[in-house]
């Protein structure tokens, strides 16, 4: 997009004098961090929502500021030593520069954590900071693209800051809601839109009495645009170019045992259709359905709405929680409807060797997946756009696409040193209803079950002023087709 380059390029040039300063954004992908980052939330350390991604540095280093050497002492070894973990993720960086280099036969299934998407993969970033300003500029080479795009700027934007209030345009992974294995609105399995996003930093409550019931929270809004050379995986599927995407969330913790995620997104416009202010204003008001006296040629757009929720056990003896995630593919009565869902449960706990955290998830992307009869064929499909809810060619949602159900089973063990093991079974019954070939089917234009097993493994190479990256390792098997990566990482 003309306007995220500018953006971008004017403020690398600004801050490109003062490269001496942190990275404002975590990214979604590092499960390990994400562990430590849910424990220290569920003993109360840390108040802010988990479940919306990119987080704020700022919020991490605010949190774990709040913790003394002296309680530091007193905390279980365990849970001690995540917080020294999320400290170093939280401390500005050394240096600016960060290198990547990874090989792999890619995993058809993207969850949380992330892997690499091509068989080959090279890139570096320069990350730069002056006052209210940052921009993070990444270039990333890969072999054998699968959509034809070998040079990539995946991870660069320019923020801006203003009061509590952050302005950045650039390519930003995004994940939102509490799930492990997928996020049926917004995950990781396409690579990130395009986009303008205005969102809060810090999560301080309301200050008025009125709203300080909701308790810490975070909002986040973009709008971005499709690239119009996107395609479907093998090509078949035509695209309405110049593809607008709305995206808005809100995360809120009325209570620190609670949490509860509000989420809506919607395409809109394209080529040869409508695009000015009233139609943007059509979407946002909802009035996009063909029952509100409109042909489908004069529909805005496309939407999904809904909610997710995750609930902390009350009692510190059974450390666990329940969560969920409910997205409806349309809207009745101006609610959403037609329902998509995830829900899962997850335990953990830590010893004098480490910590641990499992989780158990079912998720169902069939649209009114918990009735009798389900309706097929409808989950991110719309007659407006014939690629689907899909950015070159892989999901916007779950990396499933629709119809699919799975029932997975995971567990992550983090050594004190930093060193994680990950092992993740999943049972996935893709395109389960299809009863003639699906070609628009992202992953099988059949009904097909498929047993996935994977293992992973990472390491820190070298601690301190000698750090030199993380190694990672991941080995895997779809059935009987294998796949795998090996990835280096040097970070400041």
């Amino acid at each position: 997009m003309r306007w995220v380059a500018v953006w971008l390029a004017a403020v690398v040039v600004t801050v490109g004098r003062s490269v001496a300063g942190a990275d404002p954004w975590v990214a979604p992908g590092d499960s390990a961090l994400r562990h430590d980052l849910q424990w220290l939330a569920d003993e109360g350390i840390m108040t802010a929502p988990t479940t919306t991604w990119p987080m704020a540095r700022e919020e991490l280093a605010r949190s774990v500021r709040a913790v003394d050497d002296r309680a530091a002492a007193a905390l279980p070894p365990s849970l001690a030593e995540a917080l020294a973990r999320v400290r170093r993720a939280s401390e500005p960086q050394s240096g600016s520069v960060e290198a990547r280099l990874a090989g792999a036969e890619p995993s058809p299934l993207r969850g949380f954590e992330d892997s690499p998407r091509e068989s080959g993969e090279a890139s570096a970033a320069v990350i730069g900071s002056a006052g209210r300003y940052a921009a993070r500029l990444q270039v990333t080479a890969v072999a054998d693209a699968a959509e034809g795009q070998t040079l990539r700027a995946d991870g660069s934007y320019a923020s801006a800051r203003f009061g509590n209030v952050a302005v950045t345009a650039g390519l930003r992974e995004q994940w939102w809601g509490p799930g492990w294995e997928g996020s049926l609105i917004l995950g990781t399995d396409a690579r990130p839109i395009p986009s303008l996003t205005v969102e809060r930093v810090l999560a301080d409550p309301f200050e008025t009495r009125w709203l300080r019931w909701l308790g810490p929270w975070r909002a986040t809004a973009s709008v971005g645009q499709e690239e119009g050379g996107s395609t479907a995986r093998d090509g078949r599927l035509p695209v309405r170019s110049d593809t607008k995407f709305f995206a808005a969330r809100f995360a809120f913790k009325p209570k620190p045992w609670l949490e509860i995620g509000l989420s809506r997104s919607a395409q809109f416009c394209g080529e040869g259709r409508e695009c000015d202010l009233g139609t943007f204003w059509d979407m946002l008001r909802g009035r996009d359905n063909t029952d509100d006296s409109l042909t489908a040629a004069e529909q805005p757009g496309n939407q999904m709405a809904g909610y997710d929720v995750r609930v902390r056990s009350p009692w510190r003896a059974l450390p666990m929680a329940v969560y969920g995630q409910f997205i409806g593919e349309d809207e009745a009565g101006g609610l959403p409807s037609k329902f998509l869902g995830l829900m899962g449960v997850e335990a953990w706990g830590g010893s004098a060797h480490g910590s641990w955290r499992a989780h158990a998830e079912y998720t169902d992307t069939t649209c009114s997946f918990s009735r009798e009869r389900p309706q097929v064929d409808c989950a991110y499909r719309n007659s407006v756009y014939p690629q689907g809810y899909t950015h070159r060619g892989r999901m916007i949602g779950h990396s499933m696409d629709n119809d699919s159900r799975m029932l997975a089973v995971g567990a992550i063990w983090v050594q004190p040193s930093g060193q994680a093991w990950r092992a993740l079974a999943r049972r996935v019954d893709l395109n389960r209803y299809g009863g003639t070939p699906d070609t628009a089917h992202a992953l099988s234009p059949a009904p097909r079950r498929v047993d996935d097993l994977q293992l992973g493994w990472q390491r820190p190479l070298g601690a301190g002023a000698g750090h030199l990256g993380t190694l990672r390792v991941g080995v895997g098997a779809f059935n009987s087709e294998a796949y795998g990566f090996v990835e280096w990482r040097r970070a400041p």
